[in-house]
């Protein structure tokens, strides 16, 4: 992926809820705290030899979702495998930490939604993968993050600006002080400096920031 816009939640910043179909018999994982597994392809008979094995990152970035990897990683053996995203974004801070735990181990970075099936009769989990999943505001920067980046046609990677979390119920009526636009630039900066540092040009920043928290993320 050549040209990868970003989108951005700063700590205590987060997306605006986006319209979707809801469920009153299960919690939708993305808005709970990401959890990562390391999942294996299956049935067998369906992959055959292609079977892949992938870890699962689903849920929300928070301040503590670089920790969880690093403890995850350090159970797993996740080097050079492929991390699949599935998240509505989270904390800038904890993006950016995820996001070069992410390039430090040298894992490829896709979109793609982990779905349980039937175990194998020695008990193993087995999971398939569906491409059309959501990868929204900071999660961008962690898909930014891979040594290689694949997003199936069917995934959904949207993009808007940071914003302050406990506003973004209705931005445009919300006050601010000096001190909240001093965090926001801060932030903006420390995003700025992660894009190039992954290989991303400054463009990519700006598309982001273009869209106001207001109004629908920029579907990519």
């Amino acid at each position: 992926m050549n040209r990868l816009a970003v989108g951005a939640c700063a700590v205590a910043f987060c997306a605006l809820p986006t319209a979707g179909p809801t469920s009153s018999a299960a919690p939708d994982l993305r808005t709970l705290p990401m959890q990562f597994e390391l999942r294996s392809e299956g049935p067998a008979e369906a992959c055959g030899q292609n079977c892949r094995v992938w870890v699962s990152a689903t849920g929300a970035i928070i301040a503590d979702t670089p920790r969880h990897f690093d403890e995850f990683s350090k159970l797993h053996d996740v080097r050079g495998k492929t991390i699949v995203l599935d998240s509505d974004g989270g904390s800038v801070l904890g993006a950016l930490a995820l996001g070069r735990s992410v390039r430090r181990l040298g894992m490829t970075t896709t979109v793609g939604k982990t779905v349980e099936v039937a175990a194998t009769a020695s008990g193993q989990k087995q999971a398939k993968l569906l491409p059309r999943a959501y990868c929204e505001s900071m999660c961008a920067f962690v898909l930014l993050a891979g040594v290689e980046r694949h997003v199936p046609a069917e995934a959904r990677v949207m993009v808007h600006q940071i914003w302050l979390g406990d506003r973004r119920e209705d931005p445009t009526a919300a006050n601010y002080s000096a001190e909240d636009l001093v965090l926001v630039q801060r932030d903006i900066g420390r995003i700025a400096q992660y894009t190039v540092e992954m290989g991303g040009t400054i463009d990519l920043l700006e598309t982001a920031l273009k869209i106001p928290p207001w109004e629908p993320m920029r579907l990519l």
